[in-house]
C-alpha cells in the first residue's frame, strides 16, 4: 500500500521541495497553497509525472476552522489513510522592534506560525490514532528558533514554541507509536530570476560555514528520512539544515558585532515615538 502525506504550503520553495521528494520516495501527496495556485499546479504536475497522486487545496490556514477541514479532506482523498503530516506553511515576513508591537502583529504571526501547526497536527493525529497508523508528524521550524536576532522576537519566538511543543507531543503520541520531529532550515532559496544576488551575496560566503545556501530538496530529503523506517527510533528532535549557520556564535578576536544597526535603531525609535503620540491623542 502506498504511503500518504499532507504537506501544507506545497506550492513553492521548501514545501514544494518536500512534496516532490516524498513523491520520489513513493508517497501519494496532498498539498495546500494560499495564493500561488500556479505553483501548486506545478508541484502537482511534477508529482504526477512520477506516477504518484497529488491533490491540491486552497487553504487560508490562519483561519481557525480551516486546518481540520483540510486534514479531513486530504485523509478522504488519499484513500482514508494519512501516514505523514508535514506542517510547513507559515509566514516569516514580520520583523521589527518590541517598541512598535501591536496586537495585529502578534495575531498575524501566532495564527500562521503556531496555531495553524497545532491544529493541523491534532487533526492528523486523530486520524492516525483512529486508523491505527503508526505515522509521523513533522514541523518545519527555523534555525531562528535557536538563534536570537534583535528584530525576530515574534517569528523566532513562535518557531521556538513549535520546537518545545514537539517534545511534548512526542511524549503524548508515543503511546500510539506516532513520531513527532522538527526540521529547522537555515538560509534556503530556490534560484529564480531576481534572486541571484541573494545566492551570491557576501552573507553566504562569510556567514555560512559551508559557503552556500540550502535547497528545498535538501530539506525534503531530511523530512523523508525522518518519516522513514530508517529513523524509526527518532522522535522529539529538531534537525537543523542550515550549513552550520548558527554554530559560530560570537567569534573571539574579530571586529565588534553590530547587534543593532544604527539605521534600524533610528527607524524603530521614530516609529515608537509616533505610536506614543498617536496613543496620547486618542485619550
Amino acid at each position: 500500500m502506498n504511503k500518504t502525506a499532507l504537506v501544507t504550503g506545497g506550492s513553492h520553495n521548501i514545501g514544494q521541495g518536500i512534496a516532490i521528494v516524498l513523491a520520489e520516495h513513493g508517497y501519494d501527496v496532498a498539498i495546500t497553497y494560499n495564493s500561488r495556485r500556479e505553483g501548486a499546479e506545478d508541484t502537482q504536475k511534477q508529482i504526477e509525472a512520477l506516477g504518484r497522486k497529488c491533490f491540491i487545496y486552497q487553504a487560508s490556514l490562519e483561519k481557525a476552522e480551516v486546518p481540520q477541514r483540510i486534514v479531513d479532506q486530504a485523509h478522504k482523498d488519499l484513500g482514508g489513510r494519512l501516514d505523514l503530516m508535514v506542517c510547513n506553511a507559515g509566514n516569516g515576513g514580520f520583523r521589527g522592534s518590541i517598541l512598535t508591537i501591536t496586537p495585529e502583529n502578534v495575531d498575524e504571526v501566532y495564527t500562521v506560525n503556531f496555531r495553524n501547526y497545532m491544529l493541523c497536527a491534532g487533526a492528523a493525529a486523530r486520524h492516525m490514532v483512529a486508523d491505527k497508523i503508526e505515522g509521523n508528524i513533522i514541523f518545519i521550524t527555523s534555525s531562528r528558533a535557536e538563534m536570537a536576532y534583535p528584530d525576530d522576537y515574534l517569528y523566532g519566538g513562535f518557531k521556538a514554541c513549535v520546537k518545545r511543543a514537539t517534545e511534548s507531543m512526542a511524549l503524548d503520541l508515543s503511546a500510539y507509536n506516532i513520531r513527532v520531529n522538527c526540521v529547522a532550515p537555515g538560509a534556503t532559496w530556490t534560484p529564480r530570476p531576481g534572486r541571484e544576488d541573494l545566492v551570491k551575496s557576501p552573507f553566504v560566503a562569510e556567514s555560512i560555514p559551508l559557503h552556500r545556501v540550502g535547497t528545498p530538496r535538501e530539506n525534503g530529503e531530511v523530512v523523508a528520512f525522518l518519516a522513514s523506517e530508517n529513523a524509526s527510533y527518532i522522535t522529539g528532535i529538531t534537525v537543523r539544515v542550515d550549513g552550520g549557520l548558527i554554530l559560530p556564535g560570537m567569534l573571539e578576536g574579530h571586529d565588534k558585532i553590530p547587534w543593532v544597526r544604527e539605521e534600524w535603531k533610528k527607524d524603530q525609535y521614530e516609529k515608537a515615538m509616533a505610536m506614543i503620540k498617536e496613543n496620547a491623542e486618542k485619550e
